[in-house]
């Protein structure tokens, strides 16, 4: 969802009443980020400045869009329950329950929202997901090009070697400062519990962790212990 019309062009002033969603459209294609959300559950503070996603310990994914706003056009209160709407309506187009945000004890929803923030000129949303599928499909639905990849998969390492995602990869860790220390496909091998995420992008995302990333594909950027750049092609993050 996306604050701006097809054209570039951002859209109109809210005024009232009915009219005062329009503020809420402005930042709808916001996807990500906020500032004092909790994370999914494993105690890590997910808090991007930049647009990301977040995969949990035990696998579970959050995404947001942080983009620059006008303080003048937007109401936070606002902004939440419109996008709240707008993902209950696509929940019941799954067959899923007409809610925009998981309640405890409840069905986990196929997307969710967590939390919108606008702060400092900048507006961000949080989204959480059922699965990977629905990561994916939402992503696609609702236009979220900065976390739109072609292939996303969560899993533990063991799965994922069962499954296939590290046949063929070459694996490196971090090692001191910039540099990076060449792993064996003995050492990869020997992984079993710890999460793995299969990212393919045909363009530059940034992935956030639960735990500290302890392997990655070469070509693979760190930016700290659970930051990762990560650029076109088909890559994946090991991490406890």
């Amino acid at each position: 969802m996306s604050p701006f019309k097809a054209d570039g062009r951002r859209m109109e002033k809210p005024v009232q009443n009915k009219k005062r969603w329009k503020a809420a459209v402005l930042t709808a294609a916001l996807s990500m980020g906020v500032w004092g959300c909790q994370g999914v559950g494993d105690g890590y503070d997910f808090q991007p400045e930049t647009s990301s996603i977040y995969v949990s310990e035990d696998g579970k994914i959050q995404s947001a869009t942080v983009e620059n706003y006008d303080k003048d056009y937007y109401s936070q209160s606002g902004l939440e329950e419109f996008l709240a709407g707008q993902v209950a309506a696509y929940n019941k187009s799954l067959g899923a329950a007409e809610l925009g945000h998981n309640i405890e004890g409840g069905q986990t929803l196929p997307a969710a929202v967590v939390s919108c923030s606008l702060e400092e000129g900048k507006a961000a949303v949080i989204y959480e997901y059922a699965n990977s599928e629905s990561f994916l499909d939402f992503a696609e639905e609702f236009h979220d090009a900065d976390n739109l990849v072609s292939d996303f998969k969560t899993g533990t390492a063991a799965e994922a070697r069962t499954e296939g995602w590290l046949e063929g990869m070459d694996f490196v860790k971090p090692g001191k400062g910039q540099e990076a220390a060449d792993a064996s496909a003995d050492e990869i091998s020997r992984l079993s519990d710890q999460q793995a995420v299969l990212v393919e992008t045909d363009h530059p995302i940034t992935l956030e962790t639960g735990g500290r990333i302890r392997y990655m594909t070469r070509g693979v950027s760190l930016q700290d212990r659970n930051t990762a750049q990560i650029p076109e092609g088909t890559h994946v993050i090991i991490f406890k």
